[in-house]
């Protein structure tokens, strides 16, 4: 199983930031989804009869929210854990600039094996601003990294691996885009092999970040510093724990 790709593409969509962030991708979708499973838990506990199509409807619709939010909670949890870990090389992510100056927000996500486009255990997009090719661009617009994990044991250390990459790429963005396309022709590359040919800079950074992470979990860990669960662990224990409070509500509203 591949453990990283880098994809490039071009998108549209433009937004400004004053400040350079890594933040959860989940976040401003997060108040929409517990408004939302709220609004259908009423529907489909109140006094209206629904059809056995429109319920199951609405028991799908539910689920999804659900499975956002636990997703946008894992996250976060992930997040904080490996900030607490390694701060220095949070804190390098987390104030990154361009080649300009200019603020890059860093968006990070955790997701279920099925919901990734590419094999592969974490995904860097890179994606130039159109005129601009030393500004970022992501589907969350200009001046944005977008970052995918798998939920998998070594998730964070798979999460520390794709921050290495995005240190190299944000301040070197129209030099690496060149060696990219020079390097690495579409349908001739193999897929494993991108991003991290020998003297491919990005690669070599990701590589030591992940070594770094590592030696700091290490170390802490021989203090007794560590309590962490596995991403897996963490996983099902904030889906039962929202599961849980659904039913709690669901009786609530019954009552």
């Amino acid at each position: 199983m591949k453990t990283c790709c880098l994809t490039l593409f071009i998108l549209t969509i433009c937004l400004n930031y004053s400040f350079s962030k890594v933040k959860n991708a989940y976040a401003s979708g997060a108040d929409a989804a517990r408004e939302s499973f709220s609004a259908l838990q009423a529907l489909l506990y109140g006094p209206g009869k629904l059809t056995n199509a429109k319920r199951r409807t609405v028991e799908s619709s539910m689920k999804a929210m659900a499975d956002y939010l636990t997703y946008y909670e894992l996250t976060e949890s992930l997040l904080a854990q490996f900030k607490a870990i390694a701060p220095e090389l949070y804190n390098e992510i987390d104030t990154i600039r361009d080649r300009l100056g200019r603020p890059t927000d860093v968006y990070v996500r955790f997701i279920a094996q099925d919901q990734a486009n590419v094999q592969a255990w974490g995904i860097t997009n890179i994606g130039q601003t159109d005129g601009d090719t030393d500004r970022y661009k992501s589907e969350f617009g200009d001046g944005t990294v977008s970052v995918k994990i798998w939920v998998v044991s070594k998730a964070l250390l798979v999460l520390a691996h794709e921050l290495g990459h995005v240190k190299v790429l944000v301040p070197k963005l129209a030099d690496y885009v060149a060696y990219y396309k020079a390097t690495y022709p579409p349908g001739v590359t193999e897929p494993n092999n991108i991003g991290h040919k020998l003297d491919d800079v990005s690669g070599l950074s990701a590589n030591q970040y992940a070594k770094l992470f590592q030696q700091r979990y290490v170390d802490q860990s021989r203090k007794g510093s560590l309590h962490l669960e596995s991403p897996l662990d963490l996983q099902q224990e904030i889906r039962k724990r929202i599961r849980n409070l659904l039913i709690a509500e669901k009786t609530i509203a019954s009552l």
